[in-house]
């Protein structure tokens, strides 16, 4: 840990990404609701936002499924990402879900160190390319992902997958679907 004397702010340090555990479920939790609340309430029509967006339970269910980390700045968990891997026809895919970085600590390299882990453990399962879904109307979630390398699927693309099929099938209005090899 850097001290007092040693002129660097804990704040300058670059975040700590890690696996999350069962432990940081709350912390997650927290990331999700309250970057979900304070921006998707401006794009997603009132009768289809929920506030809180995500229970603890659903949560739990998911975290039993897919693997979570976490993004750290001087001990403050401010992001979380999860990752799994499906089963289609071009073999195994992964798929980025629950990414969210808290406002006011977004363009602090956060979100694409998490996205780095995820791209680098996709690389020893295999994973050949890797999904990640958004609304097309978060524009600051879309360019985030294209300036990382992500790029749209062709909206006629099949996986033979159900999960990944029925949202490119929602591509374009309510869904942007975006890809990128490893």
């Amino acid at each position: 840990m850097m001290g007092k004397d040693s002129g660097t702010d804990l704040h300058d340090r670059g975040p700590e990404i890690r696996k999350a555990t069962e432990k940081d479920l709350e912390g997650i939790l927290r990331v999700i609701n309250t970057t979900n609340g304070l921006f998707y309430r401006r794009i997603v029509p009132p009768e289809r936002f929920k506030d809180p967006f995500l229970k603890i339970e659903e949560l739990r269910r998911e975290f039993e499924r897919k693997d979570f980390w976490v993004g750290k700045l001087a001990d403050r968990m401010v992001g979380t990402a999860a990752f799994e891997t499906a089963a289609t026809r071009f073999g195994p895919v992964g798929i980025i879900t629950r990414m969210y970085v808290l406002p006011g600590f977004q363009r602090r390299g956060i979100g694409t160190a998490l996205i780095a882990e995820i791209e680098k453990e996709a690389g020893r399962r295999g994973v050949g390319e890797i999904l990640i879904w958004t609304d097309p109307k978060a524009t600051w979630a879309v360019s985030f992902y294209r300036k990382l390398g992500y790029r749209e699927v062709d909206p006629t693309v099949r996986y033979h997958n159900e999960t990944i099929d029925t949202r490119i099938e929602k591509h374009g209005g309510e869904l942007l679907v975006l890809r990128k090899p490893l």
